[in-house]
């Protein structure tokens, strides 16, 4: 926790922040749970969830007190829930490609937590008696957190404190991984779980809380929390794995039957009309949402999972638009489109002689490519760069600062327009030995000559005067050293090194190394 703001050392300094005089912190002390109103929402997987929801005002002070809270509450690196730059996506990912994976939902998880544990957990990290009261007096109601004020989810996170200090240290004794995204707590390994059961592994499927191991449930217990039995549900190597409503099996994918309700859905406005289409959806799920919102956060979910350049999401995103063309939603080219525009050629003259090699534009870190590549480039000039598809469009890239011969890789400074080009994106699940890669760049390269794809897996890893590479099996031949080496989704996973045809190993520079030269 980071050190205490003025307006947390007293509860006057507190209330004048505020703004709330005498008599009103009189009513907020004892009547604000007459400022709520009960509102129930559809939950995703059927049934509904009752809030608790703050009226105008009440709502000003919670989000006014969560400007304070945020000032002294750091998550712990489990949390995904509620926090600035995680979510249920970086929850996932977690997860990703581990074969053993338990999911274990907590019961009544905001209705658990008491004015009297948010009352000692604000104590507990400084806080005197009368500010920790009138905080509690603005966020706290009928003896619990209101699902619904804005204040409740950083509460319950800075509540949860000891449950995830004790989750930690068990997962670490144990060698598993474990997360918690609100109420949901989830751990991983790449061998069988043993720790986290008691006698022989479970099939995949709901698990009996009693078959849980003693020291798993007395971690959860003894914090406060409660696990809510018809939610414990166990995957095995052989199972669909999901963590927070994603599929985590290779690399975290949303669930198909999400993006089947989606076409649906479309279809049925597409044959029946918007407002029927609306109709029939809000007699069926009791509600008075407005569809054409609905499916756009759907869809706007779709792509913060996959992207707008995923296949299905930009096939949905169109006839979206056809129908709610002021509603429309933005499209990005193709996974092969995007590399068309981010993997150039770079070349330049030493004599008569004509070097030739591939460089790409990185998002977050710029234009990439291998040292040796500009190793010939003489001192104080620069080398062209261009795009195959446009050779009498040239440009300069000269090396940067951030230059390392040691990792074989460079960092260029350019003058490439932003509107020329688009970028890769660095990979976001693991890879591991046979996973498929595709080799992208410019072997020899000639005029008339496309971006050439190579396919293949990776054999394996190594690690070489500290610097980690990996090897694969397709053919890194001349002139594609500095190209991108890429998953199937287009993300980049390591720079190519050397290879050939004569060549004992094909190498590339892991990813890794390029981030920390671009940190550097």
């Amino acid at each position: 926790m980071a050190g205490l703001p003025e307006e947390l050392k007293s509860a006057d300094a507190y209330y004048a922040f505020l703004g709330v005089g005498a008599k009103e912190q009189k009513f907020l002390e004892k009547y604000s749970a007459y400022r709520y109103s009960r509102a129930s929402i559809p939950k995703r997987r059927g049934g509904t969830r009752e809030l608790l929801v703050p009226e105008p005002r009440l709502k000003f002070l919670q989000r006014q007190t969560l400007g304070l809270l945020n000032q002294i509450y750091s998550a712990r690196a489990p949390v995904h829930g509620f926090v600035i730059d995680r979510s249920a996506i970086t929850n996932a990912n977690a997860h990703q490609t581990r074969p053993y994976l338990l999911n274990i939902d907590l019961r009544n998880f905001f209705g658990s937590i008491t004015r009297g544990r948010v009352l000692g957990m604000l104590k507990a990290i400084g806080l005197g008696e009368e500010v920790a009261a009138a905080i509690c007096s603005i966020c706290v109601t009928r003896n619990q957190l209101p699902q619904g004020a804005p204040t409740s989810p950083i509460l319950s996170n800075m509540v949860t404190f000891s449950l995830d200090r004790n989750l930690v240290t068990f997962a670490k004794a144990n060698r598993l991984r474990y997360t918690r995204y609100a109420d949901d707590l989830s751990f991983s390994c790449y061998a069988q779980p043993t720790a986290l059961f008691d006698g022989v592994l479970p099939l995949p499927g709901k698990v009996p809380v009693q078959q849980l191991s003693a020291s798993l449930r007395s971690a959860i217990l003894s914090s406060g929390f409660e696990i809510n039995s018809d939610k414990v549900w166990f995957s095995g190597p052989r199972t669909r794995r999901e963590v927070t409503g994603l599929v985590v099996n290779e690399f975290t994918n949303v669930r198909r039957n999400f993006v089947r309700n989606v076409r649906a859905a479309l279809y049925k406005i597409e044959k029946m009309g918007a407002a029927a289409a609306e109709k029939e959806y809000q007699t069926k799920y009791k509600t008075d949402a407005a569809l054409k919102q609905v499916l756009r956060g759907r869809l706007e979910w779709i792509a913060q999972v996959r992207g707008r350049s995923f296949d299905a999401y930009r096939t949905l995103a169109r006839r979206f638009n056809g129908q709610f063309p002021e509603y429309a939603l933005p499209i990005l080219p193709t996974n092969e489109e995007i590399a068309e525009r981010a993997v150039w050629v770079i070349e330049f003259f030493v004599g008569e002689d004509c070097e030739q090699g591939t460089a790409f534009f990185l998002e977050g870190v710029g234009l990439v490519t291998a040292d040796h590549v500009l190793q010939k480039l003489p001192p104080g000039t620069s080398a062209a760069i261009f795009r195959p598809s446009l050779p009498h469009k040239k440009f300069n890239a000269t090396p940067s600062s951030r230059r390392c011969p040691d990792r074989d890789l460079a960092i260029l400074d350019h003058d490439v327009p932003s509107t020329e080009c688009l970028s890769l994106t660095v990979a976001t699940s693991p890879e591991h030995t046979k996973d498929e890669i595709i080799a992208l760049g410019f072997p020899d390269y000639g005029p008339g000559d496309e971006l050439n794809k190579r396919p293949g897996r990776i054999v394996g890893r190594a690690t070489k005067h500290g610097v980690r590479l990996i090897e694969v099996d397709a053919v890194l031949s001349g002139g594609i050293s500095g190209g991108p080496i890429v998953n199937e989704r287009y993300q980049v996973i390591g720079v190519a090194q050397r290879g050939g045809h004569q060549a004992h190993k094909q190498q590339a520079v892991d990813i890794s190394e390029l981030l920390k030269l671009a940190a550097e």
